[in-house]
């Protein structure tokens, strides 16, 4: 894959990151950027720095622990005035999968402004380079005027994990996915006529264990990897959909079906009443008992 530099770059623009107390999954990623030649920042005009006050553009990836804040910015407060700020991973965006611990003090955004996120865990080298090409538009732009554009990307055909895909359609509102979910990316709500779902990719690790484990197929990995944003639109990278309630046949209070495949779990053995009972809210199903003895 190949990027083209900036046009009439005399100077490289300067990288330069700070860790904030990341697991090194983003570092290790980003070594990839200075290291091999497919991925080299040096395609883009740029080059990596190990002095603050050269940082044209701050890579930062961690959750922001407690012990690294005081350092963390005094570093930032050495870089440039102009520099653009780039999140790298969800960690410093969100927490992630570290969001609830006693040791983080995140997201970064309480402590200092963030101008790109790439959401991630880790993000792959193309994503990285993506998002580094992404802070050097905003950069033109800060400087020249005009409007942003969005550079293209070629994709290649690896397959990896990306963005989640969800279909409402086939979702029944077990909620296991939020259950396993570790990065707390998911969250149901009850509305007047159906249970909706919100998935913050700003949070998600791509782990995939919520389609691992949904019954149904509701959610899927999909291989678009490409995610990065400006800082302003993290609250609009989010997968929704509602499941609409459907009337219970027994007493007519507004359900979600069940999910066969947990029925069929549940009773451990053929039942032909299975799609019946599917249809059914608990307090009916409990009362029909249909196949099972009272306990």
């Amino acid at each position: 894959m190949h990027i083209q530099a900036e046009e009439n770059a005399i100077e490289p623009v300067r990288l330069f990151r700070i860790n904030t107390g990341s697991c090194n999954g983003c570092d290790v990623e980003l070594a990839v950027t200075s290291a091999v030649t497919e991925f080299d920042v040096e395609q883009l005009g740029c080059r990596y720095t190990e002095a603050a006050r050269e940082a044209d553009i701050v890579l930062i990836t961690g959750p922001l622990t407690v012990r690294a804040r005081e350092e963390v910015l005094r570093l930032y407060a050495e870089t440039l005035q102009d520099k653009v700020t780039v999140a790298v991973g969800v960690c410093p965006v969100s927490g992630g999968v570290f969001r609830d611990s006693y040791a983080v003090d995140g997201p970064l955004e309480r402590h200092l402004p963030v101008d790109v996120n790439i959401p991630g865990c880790p993000p792959r080298p193309q994503a990285l380079l993506a998002g580094i090409a992404e802070a050097l538009e905003l950069r033109r732009v800060r400087r020249d005027g005009g409007t942003p554009t969005r550079r293209a990307v070629p994709v290649d055909n690896f397959p990896v994990r990306g963005r989640l895909s969800y279909d409402a359609g086939s979702c029944v509102d077990c909620r296991i996915c939020r259950h396993v979910c570790a990065a707390g990316a998911i969250r149901f709500e009850e509305g007047e006529n159906g249970v909706s779902l919100t998935l913050w990719h700003n949070s998600c690790v791509f782990c995939g264990l919520c389609s691992h484990y949904c019954p149904t197929g509701a959610l899927s990995v999909t291989g678009d990897w490409r995610l990065d944003h400006p800082a302003a639109d993290a609250f609009r990278q989010v997968e929704r959909g509602e499941v609409p309630y459907a009337p219970c046949v027994g007493c007519g209070e507004p359900i979600v079906p069940a999910a066969p495949q947990l029925l069929h779990a549940a009773f451990r053995r053929p039942n032909p009443d299975i799609e019946r009972l599917k249809s059914l809210c608990p307090a009916c199903r409990q009362q029909m008992s249909i196949g099972v003895p009272r306990r």
